[in-house]
């Protein structure tokens, strides 16, 4: 047993095998995390590159160039809406008494669509 243990000498193995299961779950925890991560670097490195190959790539044939996903915009255009009160529906405000009261004078309501809403 190492010298910074607090357990007796007779815990050894029990501790030796504790301590290879925590680690293990430590792995399996950050392992698919990891492993994703290195996946969607490497799939957009592969995906830039593929873009640059002459007579095949991406340029060669006109496309626009790959870019990362947007967080603000969505593949159509249109924008997200980030909001803490929710998305409304039927043009009803989702559970906030404050949103159904007219904006101070002065002031303008703001509202954004999203892609569920057409109005």
């Amino acid at each position: 047993m190492a010298w910074y243990s607090l357990l007796p000498e007779y815990l050894k193995t029990w501790e030796s095998w504790i301590s290879r299961f925590f680690i293990l779950l430590g792995i399996l925890m950050i392992g698919p995390w990891a492993a994703f991560v290195v996946f969607d670097l490497v799939y957009y490195v592969i995906r830039v590159v593929s873009y640059e190959i002459p007579i095949i790539g991406g340029r060669a044939q006109g496309q626009r160039r790959p870019r990362a996903p947007s967080l603000t915009e969505r593949p159509s255009g249109r924008r997200r809406a980030f909001s803490l009160r929710g998305e409304t529906q039927e043009g009803i405000p989702s559970s906030s008494s404050s949103s159904t009261k007219a904006p101070p004078e002065g002031l303008k309501s703001r509202h954004t669509q999203t892609q569920g809403e057409d109005h």
